[in-house]
């Protein structure tokens, strides 16, 4: 989920993602033998540490961030001194250290500081094109549906968000498990809806680092506050974000129409 809103993220200011890795062993084969020019390193991968990956890439010299809840120093401290941005993060100063520490530059303008030698390899170099409201919306859609899919083994039938100022409202329809559907049915009315409620709420709330990471990625401000509630009888489910701000967006052009 985060990392889907990663390498949109990424692809705005000009990288070329070559792709992800959920585990050890895919990462490494990145770490290997492809030509990269950084890395965006999360030190849990599938519940194995990913020290490894580090090692292999400072062998090759290839540049990388460590993206991380942990207290690095702690676990590992020969990584101390790399660079971190520490989980949950704001879209902001992620840009700002991905171009300074894979590019060697200052600023999404480029900065003033020289590249590396090897001036053939690809520096991302323009500004992040703001997204339209409709993009913002239709990408909080794919995060959260991820995200049911992910969590609670099914994904919405369907799924519809709208951005009121520092508001981001998420609707899902269809979100019942068979399991749930079947719980619901069996207990008593007020019995069924509040043990669902509780549990999907808990849900939410122990995955709040990834979901408050995804849409600060998206919208590129942070969140304040979740807000949730669902419908044992319809399948609704309804989310709400409280946002510190609200999201810069660009006016949507006669192409976007």
């Amino acid at each position: 989920m985060v990392a889907s809103a990663l390498k949109i993220m990424l692809e705005e200011i000009g990288c070329k993602v070559i792709g992800t890795a959920a585990r050890v062993e895919e990462a490494e084969k990145f770490a290997r033998h492809e030509k990269i020019d950084g890395v965006l390193l999360d030190l849990n991968l599938g519940g194995e540490y990913a020290f490894a990956i580090a090692d292999i890439l400072n062998e090759r010299e290839i540049p990388f961030i460590i993206m991380s809840g942990y207290d690095v120093e702690q676990l590992k401290p020969s990584l101390a001194e790399e660079p971190q941005m520490p989980k949950p993060f704001d879209r902001g100063p992620l840009e700002e250290m991905i171009l300074k520490v894979f590019c060697a530059r200052d600023g999404l303008d480029g900065g003033s500081k020289p590249g590396p030698a090897d001036d053939s390899r690809p520096r991302p170099v323009r500004k992040p094109l703001l997204k339209t409201r409709g993009e913002i919306e239709s990408a909080v859609c794919l995060g959260m549906t991820r995200f049911e899919q992910e969590y609670l083994g099914r994904g919405p039938r369907d799924a519809r968000a709208c951005l009121l100022d520092d508001f981001l409202i998420v609707r899902m329809q269809g979100v019942l498990t068979a399991a749930e559907q079947h719980l619901a049915a069996t207990l008593p009315p007020e019995r069924g809806r509040d043990l669902l409620k509780q549990v999907r709420t808990q849900m939410i709330e122990s995955a709040r680092k990834q979901v408050d990471s995804m849409i600060q990625l998206i919208t590129g401000v942070t969140v304040v506050s979740v807000h949730h509630d669902i419908s044992t009888r319809t399948g609704e489910e309804v989310v709400i974000f409280t946002l510190s701000a609200e999201p810069t967006c660009r006016e949507m052009s006669r192409r976007d129409r």
